[in-house]
C-alpha cells in the first residue's frame, strides 16, 4: 500500500518530512508504536526526534536505531498515556468497554457451546431448558458487573467496589432462587442449531460496539491534604494491593513532611498528581507482588476446579464418549499447568516479573510526572 492510500494520522505531516527512502521505516515504527499502545500525540514528536538524529548523524534510521519494528515496540511503551500505564493489567477501561467486553464474552461462549452441543447431542435437541438460557447470560451479566466493582477498586474506590460485590452477591442469590421457583420455566429451550447464530451475533454487537476512551487521571489539584492521603492510600490498597498497615507506613515520611513544612501548597502541587505519586510507592513493598501472584493463580485454580469437577460428575453420571475423553484430557493438561505454576520457584519468577514490570512503569510514568 502506498503512503498516499495511508489514513490520515495524528503523525502524518511528520512522515510527510522524511525522504522517500527512509519513510517506510518511519511508517512501520510509527505502526509499532500505535501496536504498543503509544499516546497517538507523542508519535509525531519522537519520530522528529529520530529525523534529526539520522540527519546529524548521516547514518540509516536502521543503522542508528536499529529494526523499525522492535525500535517502535519499545519506544511506543515510554509512551503510552499515563492511565494506559497505570490501567494497562484491567480488563476493562471504562463502561462501555465493559458492556462490550461482556458481549464477546457471552457471544463466544454461546456459540462454542451451540457449536459443541450440536455435534455432541445433536442440532435439533434442546439440551438446555428455559431456566438455564434465562440463568446463564443473567449470571454473566452479573460478573461483568462484579469485575466493574474490581476495576473500581483498583481507582480507590474501595466502598464502592465492595457495595458493588455485596450487589452482585445478593442478586445471584435471589436470582438462582426465583428461576429455581418457576416450574413453568423448567420446560425445553430453543434447539441446539439455534446457538451459534445467536452467540455468533452477540459476538458482532461486541466488537462493533463503542469502546472506552481513556479517562483523565484525577483531577486533585484543589484537594485538601487529608483527601488527597487518603485516596492515595486507597489506591495503594486497590490497584497494588498493600494492606493497610503497608499503606499507611507508605505513607507515613510524606504526611510528616507536610505537616512539619506547614507549606500554603497543596499535596498534589508538592508532590504531583496522587495516581502517580502511588505509582512510585508501589515498587517497594514485596509482599503485595506475592499477593497478587497468589490471587491470580487462586483464581485460575478455583476454575480449574469446577471444570474438574464436571468432568467427573459426567463420568460417573453419563456414558463414556470420545468427546468427554477429550475434555478430561484437556482438563488434565490444565490442571498439572495450574500445579506446576504453584512450585516456589514459578511464584519467585512471577513475583520479579511483576517487580520489574512496576519499576518500568514507574520510570515512565515519572518521566511524565517532569514533563508536567
Amino acid at each position: 500500500m502506498s503512503h498516499e492510500t495511508h489514513k490520515k494520522t495524528a503523525w502524518s505531516d511528520e512522515l510527510e518530512l522524511w525522504t522517500p527512502q527512509e519513510r517506510e521505516w518511519a511508517e512501520l515504527a510509527a505502526a509499532s508504536m500505535v501496536f504498543a499502545d503509544a499516546s497517538a500525540d507523542a508519535i509525531g514528536p519522537a519520530l522528529a526526534e529520530v529525523r534529526k538524529s539520522v540527519a546529524g548523524s548521516g547514518q540509516t534510521p536502521t543503522e542508528l536505531f536499529g529494526e523499525p519494528v522492535l525500535f517502535g515496540r519499545t519506544q511506543g511503551k515510554t509512551l503510552r498515556a499515563p492511565v494506559t500505564v497505570l490501567e494497562s493489567g484491567l480488563p476493562f477501561p471504562g463502561v462501555s468497554s465493559t458492556i462490550a467486553g461482556m458481549l464477546m464474552g457471552l457471544g463466544f461462549l454461546i456459540f462454542v457451546l451451540g457449536i459443541w452441543l450440536g455435534f455432541d447431542e445433536g442440532w435439533t435437541i434442546a439440551s438446555f431448558t428455559v431456566s438455564v438460557m434465562i440463568l446463564f447470560p443473567a449470571v454473566f451479566v452479573l460478573v461483568g458487573i462484579g469485575l466493574w466493582g474490581w476495576v473500581l477498586r483498583t481507582r480507590g474506590r474501595l466502598r464502592t467496589a465492595i457495595v458493588i460485590w455485596a450487589s452482585t452477591v445478593l442478586a445471584t442469590g435471589g436470582l438462582i432462587a426465583t428461576v429455581a421457583s418457576q416450574e413453568t420455566w423448567n420446560v425445553p429451550g430453543p434447539p441446539n442449531w439455534v446457538m451459534a447464530p445467536v452467540g455468533a451475533g452477540l459476538l458482532i454487537l461486541g466488537l462493533l460496539s463503542p469502546h472506552s476512551k481513556d479517562r483523565a487521571l484525577e483531577d486533585d489539584a484543589q484537594w485538601d491534604d487529608e483527601r488527597w492521603f487518603t485516596h492515595a492510600q486507597d489506591l495503594l490498597r486497590g490497584r497494588y494491593l498493600f494492606s493497610k498497615a503497608q499503606a499507611v507506613a507508605a505513607l507515613r515520611e510524606p504526611r510528616e513532611h507536610r505537616r512539619l513544612a506547614g507549606t500554603h501548597h497543596t499535596a498534589a502541587q508538592e508532590f504531583g498528581n496522587v495516581e502517580l505519586f502511588a505509582a512510585q510507592l508501589a515498587p517497594g513493598v514485596r509482599t503485595p507482588l506475592l499477593r497478587g501472584v497468589v490471587l491470580r493463580r487462586a483464581g485460575f485454580s478455583l476454575v480449574i476446579l469446577c471444570f474438574g469437577i464436571s468432568i467427573v460428575s459426567e463420568f460417573i453420571n453419563e456414558p463414556v464418549g470420545a468427546w468427554l475423553i477429550t475434555r478430561a484430557v484437556i482438563w488434565t493438561l490444565l490442571a498439572v499447568g495450574i500445579i506446576a505454576s504453584w512450585l516456589p520457584k514459578r511464584i519467585r519468577e512471577d513475583i520479579k516479573e511483576a517487580g520489574d514490570l512496576r519499576k518500568a512503569d514507574a520510570h515512565t510514568l515519572s518521566g511524565d510526572e517532569s514533563r508536567d
